[in-house]
C-alpha cells in the first residue's frame, strides 16, 4: 500500500513538472510570437514611414520644380522692373536738372525784378515825402502796398537806424491808418509812462506794420471801441503795441492761419488777406513779433506787436 502511495506521489510530481515545463514552454512561445509580431509591426511601420518619406520627397521635388519655374519668372519680372526703374530714374534726373536750371533762371530774374521794383518804390517814396500830405496820401498807400508785395516772404533784416520814442511809432501808425477818423466806433490811444523809453528801430516800417494791424481792427469793428496800448518792459528790453477791438474776433484755432497769405476768415469784407501777413513779416524783420492774443476772452480780437528797444 505504501508503495502504491509513493508511486502515485511520484507520478503526480512528474505530471506537475511536465505541466510546468509545458506551461513555461507555451508562455515562452507566446512571448516569442509577441516579439516576432512587434518586430513585424515595427518593420511594417518603417516601410510605411519610408513610403511616406518617398511620397513627401516626390511632392517636394514637384514643388521645387514649380518653385524653380516661379523663381525664374519672378527674376525675369524683377529684371524688367529694374530696367524700367533705371529708365524712370534717368528721366527724373533729367527733369530735376532742367527744373533746377529753370529755377535758378527764375530766381535770378525774380531777384533782378525785385531789386528794380525796390529802387523805383524808394525813389517814389522820397519824391512823395516832398509833396503835400493830403495829395501824397493815396499814392503813398499804393507805394507801401507795392513794397509789401515785393518784400513778402523776405527774411532779410531791416535797418534800424531811427532812435525815437516808442509813442512816435504809435502816432505815425494812427495817422497812416486814419483810425482816429472813424465815426462808427471810438478809438483811444493809451501810452504808459514806461513807453517814454527810446526805441532803436526803423520808424517808417514799424509804423506801417502797426498801421496794418489797426486797419484790420478798423475793418472788422462796426461799433464799440478800438484801443491801442503802448507799453514797455525794461527787463525784457521790449516795446509792446497792443491793438484791442470789439469786432468779430478770431477763433483760437485760426490764430496762426490768419497770418498766412490770402487767408480771409470772412469773404464779405474787402481786402486780399495780406495785411496781417505783411505786418508780421515787417515785425519779424525788425527783430520783433506779431501774435494774436488767444488768452483774450472779451468780445473782439487782441493783437500784440513787440519790438526790441
Amino acid at each position: 500500500m505504501i508503495f502504491v502511495i509513493i508511486a502515485l506521489v511520484i507520478i503526480v510530481v512528474i505530471l506537475a513538472v511536465a505541466l510546468y515545463f509545458q506551461i513555461k514552454g507555451g508562455h515562452d512561445q507566446a512571448n516569442e510570437q509577441e516579439t516576432l509580431l512587434r518586430d513585424y509591426q515595427r518593420r511594417v511601420d518603417e516601410q510605411q514611414q519610408l513610403l511616406e518619406d518617398y511620397r513627401s520627397l516626390q511632392k517636394n521635388f514637384e514643388n521645387v520644380g514649380e518653385g524653380y519655374e516661379q523663381a525664374l519668372d519672378l527674376y525675369d519680372k524683377m529684371e524688367e522692373n529694374s530696367r524700367k526703374l533705371e529708365e524712370r530714374n534717368s528721366f527724373l534726373e533729367k527733369q530735376n536738372a532742367d527744373l533746377q536750371a529753370a529755377g535758378k533762371t527764375n530766381a535770378e530774374s525774380l531777384r533782378i525784378n525785385k531789386e528794380f521794383l525796390q529802387q523805383i518804390t524808394e525813389k517814389m517814396s522820397k519824391e512823395l515825402d516832398k509833396w503835400d500830405a493830403a495829395v501824397a496820401a493815396p499814392l503813398s498807400g499804393m507805394v507801401c502796398s507795392i513794397q509789401d508785395i515785393n518784400d513778402m516772404g523776405s527774411e532779410t533784416a531791416l535797418e534800424r537806424n531811427d532812435n525815437i520814442v516808442a509813442e512816435q511809432v504809435a502816432k505815425r501808425a494812427v495817422a497812416e491808418s486814419a483810425i482816429d477818423k472813424c465815426q462808427y466806433f471810438a478809438f483811444e490811444l493809451k501810452v504808459s509812462p514806461q513807453a517814454a523809453s527810446m526805441l532803436q528801430t526803423n520808424e517808417k516800417q514799424a509804423a506801417h506794420a502797426l498801421a496794418l494791424v489797426l486797419d484790420n481792427a478798423k475793418k472788422f469793428t462796426t461799433d464799440g471801441t478800438v484801443t491801442l496800448d503802448v507799453d514797455a518792459s525794461l527787463q525784457d528790453s521790449k516795446i509792446t503795441y497792443t491793438v484791442t477791438d470789439s469786432g468779430m474776433g478770431v477763433p483760437a484755432n485760426e490764430a496762426e492761419r490768419i497770418f498766412e497769405p490770402f487767408v480771409k476768415l470772412n469773404s464779405y469784407f474787402d481786402g486780399q488777406g495780406l495785411g496781417l501777413t505783411f505786418a508780421r513779416s515787417i515785425a519779424r524783420r525788425l527783430g520783433g513779433e506779431l501774435m494774436l492774443d488767444t488768452a483774450n476772452t472779451a468780445k473782439g480780437a487782441r493783437f500784440v506787436m513787440t519790438l526790441p528797444m
